[in-house]
């Protein structure tokens, strides 16, 4: 006959235990087992956050209520193409994954939803960067064809870069500094000679 476990809650700490096992079940941790866990862990905030009702009422907002739906680099508006936000400094992922390195770097507790709920508080308070771009211009950046000068990226981008890039690695970082350092008179392109989005 099977034992009869009675599952108990300390509903301070929000943790889940039994006096039958000696272990505990607590909803928020402050570090991960391995390397692979913490990527997984990045990656599924980074894709709720994209999923969330509220990205997608920031991302409206941007677009159809103040307008911004023009790709800086073609100036095509959206009644034309199809025109997306492109996340440029830091990446959606790297906000994520600073997010959470800052959490760690506290010795603070969180689950994916304290780091989620970070996230879409930065974008509401306009601190992070980003492009609209048309989709074949977005794909080109992600291949590596394509360079954004500074001067185009929207929103308070530099609070970002001074709160959180100490809880970023060497590659982020790198990263980040070389999008920094592009600007139109550096640029790979010009206004009236950029990269033909049917070339991809």
């Amino acid at each position: 006959m099977e034992e009869d476990t009675e599952v108990k809650s300390n509903i301070e700490s929000l943790e889940l235990y039994s006096d039958t096992y000696p272990f505990s079940l607590g909803l928020r941790m402050k570090n991960f087992d391995s390397e692979a866990s913490y990527k997984k862990f990045v990656h599924n905030c980074e894709m709720l956050v994209r999923r969330s009702i509220e990205y997608k009422l920031w991302r409206g907002y941007i677009i159809d209520v103040l307008k911004i739906n023009k790709c800086m680099i073609t100036q095509e508006s959206m009644s034309e193409v199809t025109v997306e936000v492109h996340h440029h400094i830091p990446s959606m992922y790297s906000l994520v994954k600073a997010i959470v390195n800052k959490y760690i770097e506290d010795n603070q507790e969180f689950c994916t939803f304290d780091i989620c709920t970070d996230a879409i508080e930065l974008h509401f308070q306009n601190k992070i960067g980003y492009v609209t771009l048309l989709r074949s211009m977005h794909e080109k950046f992600h291949n590596g064809a394509l360079d954004i000068p500074v001067e185009f990226v929207k929103g308070d981008f530099r609070n970002f870069v001074s709160r959180y890039s100490q809880f970023l690695d060497d590659e982020d970082l790198d990263k980040m500094q070389y999008r920094l350092a592009i600007n139109e008179s550096n640029c790979s392109w010009t206004r009236n000679n950029y990269p033909a989005a049917e070339a991809m």
